[in-house]
């Protein structure tokens, strides 16, 4: 979610950046003037969370500064607090777009939690990428959750009373790392780039979470595995899209917006007719579209369907073969299935139809006539979602950072429409 106002500490002081471009945005204002509008929800802003502070206004093309002279650490956290609510309030009564929105905050805030630092002492262009495949190998092999702090450090909590080894050595993508003990340190959470290391910590927690519990998990989005509505045609599943939002104070919130996906019941390859000739002649209507991929939920779109059937090699390889590098079971794949090409993130994947279901759109499904039960549940009210939220809610539980353990509060104080 884009941010109208950005909350910063300064040496002299707290800044709250007042944004005009994304302000506008949800506004629905077309030019970028500061009107009567912005210059009411400035003076809100002000006597809400700012008043007791010294206010020193800076305006630009593209932006106003609002400087607390003064201002303390301390003071960080609260205004801080107080601009995300205001801004939450704000977007619930001007944005167009009517959608619910869940925050549960956690029940005490993170106080009392060290971190283990290794710095990369191999020179090497470790791209994120890497990082990410080098953090979940020390999870693997070690058991530490670890996250990325920068390009060149890793870090992960730990209680205090485990030896840790001061070099650690791994194969990643072909580069070999080592690392070096840097020291044992807690996090600065006022710190906007360690905080963002907690947050993605929190968010790799949650996803080892959901997946132990069954969860088809994408990204920050996850889902029940069970359909919650079925068609002859169609499977719908709920789920949620998740976010969490480091405050300075240690306090943590997870954001839960409501997600359906509406997926195929049948496979391309069963959609197909289970024919070679036919699935190539649906080549052009199958491009550009979104479809899911059963051995790991990952969402590609389809680029073509080639003329190569999926036991053939091409490039050194099969479609089957690739799939036997990374223990997906082939056995239902015909070897009269032709590949289909797709991208995944900006990068060409080939896959068995009989590996993917088509995702329909709002648009498809109205052209399909669905059934009203399918409607309905698309539409359900914010009273069930939250029932929704709190069953995924009690799916996570508690997590466990070093001798830190927090859960979160199962009465969200804010259920918004946005």
């Amino acid at each position: 979610m884009e941010r109208a106002f950005k909350v910063s500490l300064r040496s002299d002081g707290v800044a709250v950046i007042v944004d005009y471009s994304s302000l506008h945005k949800f506004l629905g204002l077309k030019d970028l003037r500061i009107d009567d509008v912005v210059e009411t929800l400035v003076s809100k802003l002000i006597d809400s969370c700012l008043k007791r502070y010294q206010v020193i206004k800076h305006q630009g093309a593209l932006y106003m500064e609002l400087l607390c002279k003064g201002a303390t650490k301390h003071d960080y956290g609260i205004i801080e607090r107080c601009v995300d609510e205001y801004e939450r309030s704000i977007k619930s009564k001007f944005s167009s777009r009517r959608h619910v929105f869940f925050t549960f905050f956690s029940d005490k805030p993170l106080l009392d939690v060290d971190f283990a630092v290794y710095s990369i002492t191999t020179h090497v262009a470790s791209s994120y990428e890497v990082l990410g495949r080098l953090c979940r190998l020390i999870s693997k092999e070690y058991g530490y959750l670890a996250e990325r702090l920068g390009r060149d450090k890793v870090v992960f909590p730990v209680s205090g009373v485990e030896e840790l080894p001061e070099k650690m050595r791994f194969n990643v993508a072909g580069l070999d790392l080592e690392l070096t003990l840097h020291g044992i340190k807690p996090l600065n959470f006022s710190s906007a780039y360690e905080a963002n290391c907690i947050k993605r910590l929190l968010h790799r927690a949650i996803k080892i979470k959901l997946k132990s519990k069954g969860f088809i998990v994408k990204g920050l989005q996850a889902y029940w595995s069970n359909p919650v509505v079925e068609s002859d045609k169609i499977e719908v599943r709920r789920g949620f899209e998740f976010n969490v939002i480091v405050f300075s104070d240690g306090v943590v919130a997870l954001a839960l917006s409501p997600k359906s996906e509406v997926s195929s019941k049948l496979t391309l390859w069963e959609e197909s007719g289970k024919s070679y000739e036919s699935l190539l002649k649906m080549s052009r209507e199958l491009h550009g579209r979104a479809a899911k991929r059963l051995y790991d939920g990952a969402i590609i779109r389809i680029l073509r369907v080639e003329p190569i059937r999926v036991h053939e090699i091409v490039s050194g390889a099969s479609v089957l073969s690739i799939y036997g590098t990374r223990g997906i079971l082939s056995g239902q794949i015909s070897v009269e299935e032709p590949v289909v090409v797709g991208d995944l993130k900006g990068e060409e994947v080939r896959e068995a139809p009989s590996m993917l279901k088509l995702i329909y759109t709002l648009k498809d499904l109205k052209r399909m006539k669905v059934t009203s039960e399918v409607v309905k549940f698309l539409h359900s009210p914010p009273q069930l979602w939250l029932k929704s939220a709190k069953d995924f809610l009690k799916s996570i539980g508690h997590i466990e950072l070093g001798r830190e353990t927090i859960g979160f509060i199962d009465e969200p104080p804010e259920v918004e429409l946005l």
